[in-house]
């Protein structure tokens, strides 16, 4: 401000520079959309805004993720649905395997389906998405099984890991999205383990016509497979339902984290996008008295005190 001026001009001097601060606001709130673009816009609101920000990219990033495990979990789940339809066919041809009216054709033909079922069942515990085999744990590039047909279950021992991943939900807890192949074909509990059933009812039929010897006490009688066979599938059956309650949670997360993704993109908006229409109503307000305020300056007599000297 320059000194030494009256005290009438320095007050219109300083009514015009809040008017065009004012002009100045509008039209770039008008050309950029914003109406906090720099801290001395609205200093009360930055803290808010970036907190909303740092929200937003959290909420943005945990959708993201729950996106992808849900493409995992369920075709996972589809998986095991697949399973379970085997084994419920495994059951039926084991009852028509051990029926006392099949000759060995029949038997062995039985067999060989049941050998069908098992390879289906090895191809399922390696289902893989993107690369990455769903069951191996946390060794997902490695496929979990192969078939041997030199050991009572048929397979290999599996070549996976424990699986430890876990995924966060829209509240920050955290929870398991995967289980193991071991876990679900191969359970260390011979009841339970769905490839030892298979195989074993398989060799089981066939050795009805073609007895080991010397025995081999690694198989099974057809009743004791047919037992095993069902146990089995309760097993598998547990797997699956618990896959089902994963499908839930994820689902679950990410309709709460899209709520809360447009919630905090509305308050972003609110703190910083500008109201065109009240923008454009304080520009032409500003523009309006601006002039007035010049037009009235213009019109104010200017006197010196030679004019009061006679």
């Amino acid at each position: 401000m320059i000194r030494g001026l009256p005290p009438s001009t320095e007050r219109f001097l300083l009514d015009v520079s809040r008017i065009q601060k004012r002009e100045e606001r509008a039209q770039r709130q008008i050309t950029t959309g914003l109406k906090l673009q720099q801290v001395s816009d609205n200093p009360n609101a930055v803290s808010r805004l970036l907190d909303s920000r740092a929200g937003l990219e959290r909420v943005v990033q945990t959708r993201l993720n729950l996106g992808r495990v849900k493409v995992e979990v369920d075709t996972a789940e589809k998986a095991l649905g697949q399973a379970v339809e085997i084994m419920d066919k495994a059951r039926g041809l084991g009852t028509q395997g051990a029926s006392g009216h099949q000759d060995a054709a029949t038997r062995r033909h039985v067999a060989d389906e049941l050998q069908s079922l098992l390879d289906r069942l090895v191809g399922i515990a390696s289902t893989a998405v993107e690369g990455r085999y769903l069951f191996s744990g946390d060794t997902d590039q490695t496929r979990p099984y192969a078939l041997d047909p030199a050991v009572p279950a048929g397979v290999s021992a599996y070549q996976g890991a424990p699986s430890t991943r876990q995924i966060a939900d829209h509240s920050g807890a955290t929870f398991a999205v995967a289980q193991s192949a071991d876990v679900i074909f191969d359970s260390a509990n011979p009841d339970e383990n769905v490839f030892l059933a298979i195989n074993g009812l398989r060799r089981a039929l066939l050795a009805v016509d073609n007895p080991p010897d010397p025995p081999d006490p690694t198989i099974p009688s057809i009743d004791t497979a047919l037992s095993n066979l069902n146990s089995a599938n309760v097993h598998l059956n547990r797997h699956l339902a618990g896959y089902g309650l994963v499908q839930n949670r994820v689902d679950d997360s990410l309709e709460a984290a899209t709520k809360i993704e447009l919630s905090l993109k509305l308050q972003i908006s609110t703190i910083e996008e500008a109201d065109l229409a009240e923008a454009v109503s304080e520009l032409q307000q500003s523009r309006t008295n601006l002039e007035a305020a010049f037009t009235a300056r213009a019109q104010t007599p200017t006197r010196s005190l030679f004019d009061y000297v006679g």
